[in-house]
C-alpha cells in the first residue's frame, strides 16, 4: 500500500463523472479545486459527485479548496500579443489607446510602486523575461524583453523580491472560503500568505462559522519563507508551492528551501505537501523525463506526507497516466525505506512518546500494521509523524476525521462504531480493517487504543495476533 498521498488537481481534462472515477480507481487520494478556474457551481457538481462515488464505494476521498489570492495578471486579450526579444513593451493598469507601442495591461493598480523593488518582470512562471527601463507617475512601467514569447489572457505576473501591497486574501477569496464551509470541503488552500497573522484571520472566520476545515498555508512568497516557523504553529498543514515560489526566491534556493520546511512540518507532526512541476512533462507527453521522477522521489524520501499534480490532471493529455506514473515512483521508492536518511523525529510530549513507542514496537515485533482508534485523527495523526514502516489503520466513528486523515502518510482511514467496552471496539476495528483488506488472518498488528485499568480509562500500546 502506497504510504505518500497523491492529490490531483481537477480541470476540464479530469472534470466529466468518468473522468473523475477514473481518477480515484488511479490512486487519487484528495481532489483539489482551483478557484482560480471555473465556477463555484462546477465545483459543487464535482463535489457532489465524488462525495456520492466515496460513499458508495467506501473510499476515503478529501476534498481541497483552493483559493486564488493577491496575484498580478494581465488583462484579457483576444489574440495572444507576440513578444520579440528586445522589444519594449508598456504596463499599465489601465488601456492606453493612443499608445503606438504594445501595452500589457495589468491587474494591479500600485504596480508601478513596487516595481522599484525588483529588478525583472516574470509572465508565467518564467516563460517571458522582462528587464525594467523606466517606472512613471502615470502608472506606467516600461519593459525591456530579455527573449521571444507570447502573451495571452490572464497571464500570472511575478515581481521577485517586492513585496506587493496587494491583500493576500481577497473579496473573492473570502466569498470561496464561505463556498467551501457550505459544501464541507475537508481542506482550505490559502494562497499567496505572507505571514502567521494572515492565517489567522481565516482561523476566526471559519470558527466563527463553526467550521471544522483544515488549513493548508502555502508557501509561495518570500516572505512566508522568512515567517515559516510563524505559519507553521498556526497551519494544519503547509504546501510548499513551488511554481510562484521559484518565481519569488532565486530558482537554486528552492531544494534546500522544500527539504527545510519538509523537515520543520515533520518535526511539528503537521502534514506537507509538496507540489508544482512534479510532472509537468506529462501534460504533452505519456512518460514523465528522469529528472521528474527524481523528484518525486526526492519528496518521498525525504517524508512528505503527498505529492501534488496540477496541470497535468487539470489540463493535460495524460491526466490517467500522470497519476500511475506517480504512484509507480511512490511505491518503487517506498519499497527501499530503510535505505531513506532517518524519518522519524524528536518526541515532544507523553502522546507523541505513545506513538514512538507503537511505531518502534512495529518494527521489532515485525508486525504487519498498526492499528489506532481515534476520534480526532491527532493519535494517528501523532503516529504517523514516526513514519513506521508498516501502514497505519486508522479506525474512527467520525466521517469528517475519516476524510481528513487522507492528507497523512501512511494513514489507512476507516469508519467503524465504537463498542460500549475498548475491547469490542478493539474487536470491531479488527473485523473492519480485514473486511477492506488491510490486513489479514494470522497476521500481528499493533493496537494504540484506550484500555481498562482500575475504574479509568489508559491508552496502551500492545501487538495482538489477528
Amino acid at each position: 500500500m502506497r504510504s505518500t498521498k497523491i492529490i490531483c488537481t481537477i480541470g476540464p481534462a479530469t472534470s466529466s463523472p468518468e473522468d473523475l472515477s477514473a481518477l480515484i480507481d488511479s490512486g487519487m487520494n484528495i481532489a483539489r479545486l482551483n478557484r482560480s478556474h471555473g465556477t463555484q457551481e462546477k465545483c459543487k457538481e464535482v463535489i457532489n459527485f465524488i462525495r456520492n462515488y466515496s460513499e458508495k464505494h467506501r473510499l476515503p476521498i478529501g476534498i481541497m479548496v483552493d483559493t486564488k489570492g493577491g496575484e498580478i495578471r494581465t488583462g484579457a486579450v483576444i489574440h495572444p500579443i507576440e513578444i520579440k526579444k528586445g522589444q519594449e513593451v508598456i504596463f499599465s493598469p489601465v488601456p492606453i489607446p493612443e499608445e503606438e507601442r504594445t501595452v500589457i495591461e495589468v491587474s494591479y493598480n500600485n504596480f508601478y510602486k513596487d516595481v522599484p523593488e525588483t529588478d525583472t518582470i516574470i509572465l508565467d512562471g518564467g516563460d517571458i523575461l522582462f528587464d525594467i527601463v523606466s517606472t512613471s507617475k502615470n502608472k506606467t512601467v516600461i519593459g525591456r524583453a530579455r527573449g521571444d514569447g507570447s502573451i495571452g489572457s490572464r497571464r500570472h505576473i511575478n515581481l521577485p523580491g517586492a513585496d506587493i501591497d496587494l491583500p493576500s486574501i481577497t473579496d473573492k477569496d473570502w466569498e470561496d472560503i464561505e463556498f467551501a464551509i457550505k459544501e464541507d470541503a475537508d481542506f482550505l488552500a490559502l494562497s499567496f500568505i505572507r505571514n502567521a497573522d494572515e492565517v489567522r484571520l481565516v482561523r476566526k472566520f471559519l470558527q466563527d462559522k463553526k467550521s471544522n476545515i483544515k488549513i493548508i498555508t502555502k508557501v509561495e512568497t518570500h516572505q512566508a519563507v522568512e515567517h515559516i516557523s510563524e505559519i507553521i504553529e498556526v497551519s494544519d498543514a503547509i504546501m510548499v508551492a513551488r511554481g510562484d515560489l521559484g518565481t519569488n526566491l532565486p530558482f537554486e534556493e528552492i531544494p534546500t528551501i522544500q527539504d527545510k520546511i519538509v523537515t520543520l512540518c515533520r518535526d511539528k507532526g503537521i502534514p506537507v505537501i509538496v507540489a508544482t512541476d512534479m510532472l509537468e512533462s506529462m501534460t504533452e507527453h505519456p512518460m514523465p523525463t528522469r529528472a521528474e521522477v527524481t523528484d518525486v522521489a526526492h519528496a518521498a524520501m525525504t517524508g512528505a506526507d503527498a505529492t501534488m499534480l496540477s496541470g497535468e490532471t487539470a489540463v493535460g493529455q495524460f491526466p490517467f497516466k500522470a497519476i500511475e506514473a506517480m504512484s509507480k515512483v511512490l511505491i518503487a521508492t517506498e519499497k527501499h525505506k530503510s535505505r531513506f536518511p532517518s524519518l522519524r523525529m524528536p518526541v515532544h510530549n507523553d502522546r507523541e512518546a505513545r506513538a514512538e513507542a507503537a511505531s518502534t514496537l512495529s518494527d521489532s515485533a515485525n508486525a504487519d500494521a498498526i492499528l489506532v482508534f481515534t476520534r480526532t485523527g491527532c493519535t494517528a495523526q501523532e503516529v504517523c509523524s514516526f513514519r513506521p514502516m508498516v501502514p497505519i489503520i486508522a479506525a474512527t466513528e467520525n466521517l469528517e476525521t475519516k476524510r481528513k486523515l487522507t492528507l497523512c502518510y501512511g494513514v489507512h482511514p476507516i469508519k467503524i462504531e465504537f463498542g460500549s467496552t475498548p475491547e469490542d471496539t478493539i474487536i470491531e476495528g479488527i473485523r473492519a480493517a480485514k473486511e477492506f483488506e488491510l490486513i489479514k488472518e494470522g497476521q500481528s498488528v499493533v493496537l494504540l487504543s484506550d484500555t481498562e485499568a482500575k475504574d479509568a480509562q489508559v491508552q496502551s500500546v500492545q501487538v495482538r495476533k489477528v
